[in-house]
């Protein structure tokens, strides 16, 4: 966005409390059918949790989006400075119009805001899960960090590039296998705008449809052996099922962020990996599942690690 925040610093950030709380009570409101209906849910206490976490994320986002409009109202040289550098996606969202019109100070702030929550959380988890997956699976962890030695050769911790990232295809399909078994978002919501004929029968028009993409990922019929993993079952894949892996959603509303997702993810993991021998907990530790909209272990994620000596 342009604009920072110094989050590798603040220790406890009240923007990611609020993301938490809101998805924990969006979550729960789900769950009890009693709580759904909006001529209820002003009578429970998650409504008001609700409401303050709004309050707070949406003050946060038109924090970052002031302080870049004063940033760029400040710019006397605003086109030579932005010469060869790439442009922050806030100042295109501000320098955008929509049939003629800029967007309204609200729609740019809807629109940093999908981008702060989900560029964070979903990657987080995707992160977190494969680190202890890999700490679990030596094989498949020794195997990752040779085609990082491949691609770095002697000069093993400089950082990535763009073409490393593109050459580490055993990593992509590590963190693809990651996300089979533990989705960064295991539910969708989707509203039909039409009737759908499925399997003989028909879905009306407006309809609320839950997808399971948890549950899809674990499917014998597209992956033998469901619960093991095993990176090595993506070289098989060819596009032919493109919808019994989605762990962006697919269609015309799949993730925006994907490409930049997985380079992020790529990143991180080659960094890490690079640098520390991962290993289980012992005794190890065991995840327990929970969905929080995105997809974390309630007794959290813990592995060891040891400084690598190459």
């Amino acid at each position: 966005m342009g604009v920072s925040v110094n989050a590798q610093e603040v220790e406890d950030s009240e923007y990611v409390k609020n993301v938490k709380s809101l998805c924990r009570t969006v979550t729960i409101r789900q769950s009890r059918f009693y709580e759904r209906p909006d001529m209820l849910y002003w009578l429970f206490p998650n409504y008001y949790r609700e409401k303050r976490a709004v309050k707070q994320i949406h003050n946060f986002t038109y924090s970052v989006i002031n302080s870049r409009i004063q940033t760029l109202q400040n710019s006397t040289n605003d086109q030579n400075d932005s010469e060869g550098k790439a442009v922050p996606f806030l100042d295109m969202l501000l320098k955008s119009t929509v049939d003629g019109r800029p967007l309204t100070k609200e729609e740019v702030r809807e629109e940093v805001d999908t981008f702060m929550f989900e560029g964070h959380d979903t990657t987080g988890s995707a992160i977190s899960f494969a680190l202890y997956l890999l700490a679990s699976d030596q094989d498949v962890q020794d195997h990752a960090l040779e085609e990082q030695k491949t691609i770095f050769c002697e000069d093993i911790h400089r950082p990535s590039t763009y073409n490393d990232l593109q050459q580490m295809k055993y990593l992509e399909r590590v963190i693809k296998e990651t996300l089979r078994l533990y989705p960064s978002v295991p539910f969708y919501g989707r509203k039909t705008d039409q009737p759908v004929i499925y399997k003989g029968n028909v879905i009306p028009e407006d309809i609320d449809i839950a997808v399971n993409a948890y549950e899809m990922h674990r499917d014998p019929e597209y992956f033998p052996n469901p619960d093991k993993f095993d990176p090595t079952r993506f070289e098989a894949m060819d596009g032919t099922k493109p919808y019994c892996f989605i762990p962006f959603s697919a269609g015309p509303r799949n993730c925006i962020g994907q490409k930049y997702a997985m380079l992020e993810m790529k990143s991180a993991l080659s960094k890490i990996l690079r640098a520390f021998r991962l290993l289980p907990t012992v005794p190890e530790h065991q995840i327990k599942l929970t969905s929080e909209s995105v997809l974390k272990s309630y007794t959290g994620i813990y592995i060891r690690v040891l400084k690598r000596t190459f």
